[in-house]
């Protein structure tokens, strides 16, 4: 991989976040993974552009191509419940079709880690489906530990996995 940059998203770049969001939902969708929906869901541009105004969103290009997206937060999650202001909450990792299998995903969760170790916090955390087992042993693989689960009322349950920010 060359050069890779990240940076935060602004309103300009609602269209380009939806473009990379679906072609990872359907990425999920074709491994049987509904937690962003079912088949033909996707991610409308006024949820992206409500997503990239309330939270903090990244787009990350490759040699000038935009290429991933993920958010970052600091703050409470519901998947994890109250907690001490120790890690930063990775969500919506996604990689643009094409692109998929060149270390991006990777690369997005060491940037991650960098900015919470520069923000004096300990962990990454994340979640994902615990029935996509595929998802699971990636993470796993890149040194995340299953910390838990969280059932939502609905009954989906995801796995929660944290991994020190070093």
């Amino acid at each position: 991989m060359t050069i890779l940059s990240v940076r935060k998203a602004d309103l300009l770049d609602v269209t380009t976040v939806t473009e990379i969001r679906n072609d990872a939902h359907a990425t999920k969708v074709a491994h049987c993974d509904y937690a962003w929906g079912k088949e033909g869901d996707g991610f409308s541009e006024r949820w992206v552009r409500n997503n990239i105004s309330e939270k903090d969103v990244y787009v990350v290009e490759l040699e000038g191509t935009a290429v991933g997206t993920f958010s970052l937060a600091l703050d409470h999650d519901n998947h994890w419940g109250v907690q001490e202001p120790i890690a930063g909450y990775v969500h919506g990792l996604s990689v643009r079709k094409g692109f998929n299998g060149r270390g991006l995903g990777c690369a997005m969760l060491d940037w991650c880690s960098r900015k919470i170790i520069g923000l004096n916090r300990r962990f990454v955390r994340l979640d994902c489906p615990a029935h996509n087992a595929k998802l699971c042993a990636w993470y796993e693989s890149l040194g995340f530990t299953r910390a838990g689960l969280w059932q939502e009322p609905g009954g989906y349950v995801w796995s929660l996995y944290e991994k020190p920010a070093h």
